[in-house]
């Protein structure tokens, strides 16, 4: 991903106005007139799930305003058009934002599937040195240098012996800073150049920067150099004698004896590190042969009924989610979406007929060469099959003009006021198809198009159910 750290106009000052939990974020852009806007943050660095926290439609002037309760410092990110924007919000902050130049993703952007956003992070207008963006934006210009340095020291295998004295250069501008979340910040930002330039010693760097310490789950700089030291730790951990007694804790679907069982690792000692662990593992090996996903799947609902925290609640619903919602057998991810005369429909709606759900554009040469076996199926099977087409392309006006000239007789939706949507189902090339089943839940996914003998395994699912 190209990263571009710019600095776009912001001005930051304590609202009296609003709660001492709100932010309120505002601007003015006439080149983003009748644009929507939408805030979103991670629901937790483990599967980083996107989570709308506040949108608007910028007025006809160009004018736009957003307010959002938060409870900590949070990360929150846009994707207007080619960029994706971020920032850190406290609470209580009001933030005026200049967008960067509009830049309206082009038809090419949707087809390739992997199109990566200019990342820009926003900045002050009056310079405070104590802001924590103008801190952590400042810290970053520092860092990325040496980051980049120990990546080659790493490939050259040289130049360890200077680290320590590289990071307290580089740190001196930073020791009187008093904001308690750039100073975490920058420990495991630290933490990430020693453990790229001392791999061999990761046991080390894991107790130096988390045994006995305060788990940080909504900083990233701590949460990245987690996710680096703790990826697929069941795999190294029951290699040890404790360890072989957690494939038992898994089987039997018992997450107090997971916790008892990984408490004997020294490093993990506490218990909200050791959740956060067990979190992060299950979601390592939920695609791996190792576990069955049923266990695992018992395990996660287990922190509803077992687990008293909010976030670690969260995480392992925000886990269950991304790994099951593309899965055969579990509900797919919902969407309300516009029809060609401007009616919304849900997927909700849908239920009670087999769905069978395709991502296509009215300019690509596949969708439109399908499109004629989509007919034909449709004349075939519409009693118990419904066809809907979720059009990609950014004019919502050319996917009205296309019905007028095709006069195709199923359901055509258009992604824009969810374009999530996209992201959602994994779409990496179009066409793209699902089967949903009539209680809405996916029967075959990925499915075969229709020119790939979608009607035989369509006869298949309706034979094992005793349909036909």
């Amino acid at each position: 991903m190209k990263s571009i750290i710019v600095l776009v106009l912001l001005c930051v000052g304590l609202v009296n106005s609003f709660g001492s939990k709100t932010v309120h974020i505002y601007g003015h852009d006439s080149t983003y007139a009748n644009a929507e806007i939408v805030f979103y943050k991670y629901s937790d660095w483990i599967s980083e799930t996107e989570v709308e926290i506040g949108k608007c439609k910028v007025d006809k002037n160009g004018s736009f305003s957003i307010t959002f309760e938060i409870d900590d410092v949070t990360f929150i990110f846009a994707y207007p058009g080619i960029y994706k924007v971020h920032l850190y919000v406290e609470p209580g902050v009001s933030y005026q934002i200049v967008l960067p130049p509009r830049q309206e993703k082009e038809l090419q952007d949707f087809l390739n599937p992997y199109f990566s956003p200019e990342v820009i992070h926003l900045g002050t207008i009056d310079f405070d040195e104590n802001e924590l963006n103008s801190l952590i934006r400042m810290f970053n210009d520092a860092y990325q240098p040496f980051y980049n340095k120990h990546i080659m020291d790493v490939h050259n295998k040289s130049g360890f012996s200077e680290l320590d004295k590289n990071i307290e250069q580089m740190d001196k501008p930073f020791t009187k800073s008093a904001h308690p979340f750039f100073n975490d910040f920058r420990k495991y930002r630290y933490g990430m150049l020693r453990y790229l330039a001392y791999q061999h010693k990761s046991k080390k760097i894991t107790e130096s920067y988390f045994k006995g310490q305060k788990v940080l789950d909504n900083n990233p700089a701590y949460m990245e150099l987690f996710n680096k030291l703790f990826f697929k730790y069941f795999q190294f951990f029951t290699r040890t004698d404790a360890g072989q007694q957690l494939n038992v804790d898994i089987s039997n679907h018992d997450l107090r004896g997971m916790q008892k069982t990984l408490s004997t690792d020294s490093i993990i000692g506490s218990s909200d590190l050791c959740n956060l662990v067990l979190l992060r593992s299950i979601f390592d090996e939920f695609y791996n042969d190792t576990y069955s996903r049923n266990d695992l799947l018992s395990i996660l609902d287990s922190f509803k009924t077992d687990i008293q925290d909010k976030q670690l609640n969260q995480t392992a619903l925000a886990i269950r989610y991304k790994t099951t919602r593309l899965l055969v057998g579990f509900e797919p991810p919902a969407f309300q979406l516009f029809d060609a005369d401007s009616n919304i429909v849900s997927l909700e709606q849908l239920k009670g007929k087999y769905v069978y759900l395709n991502f296509c554009s009215c300019f690509s040469y596949t969708c439109l060469n399908e499109f004629t076996a989509l007919n034909n199926l449709y004349n075939k099977h519409k009693d118990r099959l419904q066809i809907v087409t979720i059009i990609v392309d950014n004019d919502k006006g050319a996917l009205k003009s296309f019905l007028q000239r095709s006069n195709y007789p199923w359901l055509f939706l258009h992604y824009g006021n969810q374009s999530s949507v996209i992201k959602e189902y994994d779409i990496r090339a179009f066409p793209t198809y699902y089967l949903i089943d009539p209680q809405g839940k996916l029967a075959i996914s990925p499915c075969p198009s229709p020119l790939e003998d979608f009607e035989g395994y369509f006869f298949k699912v309706l034979r094992s159910r005793g349909e036909i």
